[in-house]
């Protein structure tokens, strides 16, 4: 391979890190936006007073979406394909989070900090197996 060819490969390969990455951020906002929007409470307000369960059911929420879209990126899924893993993982997390609620109502407004362990734990392990089932 000669130089020339190298200096392509590189740049092509910083474009779609540069494309997976910028996509993954506008992803994961939206998907804050959307579990924010979707949960009872305000978890900026809530977590700005310094309650602890709001912020720890939505950081296990962001991780739980987040893993599977690592999976998406790594398989080099199609950009299209990459943005439908990602809506499909929000679309478990949200239902997750309505089962979780059902399951333990109003805890994590009561800032029931085992119960949001509960919550953040339960989207990890839903995240992981979202992600494991990308794979052949």
């Amino acid at each position: 391979m000669e130089m020339g060819e190298h200096a392509i490969m590189g740049f092509e390969s910083l474009k779609l890190f540069v494309l997976y990455l910028g996509l993954s951020l506008v992803m994961l906002a939206l998907f804050v936006r959307l579990y924010i929007w979707s949960t009872p409470y305000h978890e900026p307000t809530e977590i700005a007073k310094g309650k602890m369960a709001p912020a720890i059911a939505l950081a296990g929420a962001m991780i739980g979406f987040t893993i599977p879209l690592l999976v998406a990126s790594f398989t080099r899924s199609s950009v299209l394909g990459f943005v439908a893993w990602g809506a499909l993982a929000c679309f478990v997390q949200l239902i997750l989070f309505q089962v979780m609620y059902w399951l333990m109502p109003k805890s994590i407004e009561a800032n029931n900090v085992a119960s949001a362990t509960c919550y953040a734990s339960a989207s990890v392990c839903v995240g992981l197996m979202n992600a494991a089932s990308f794979l052949p």
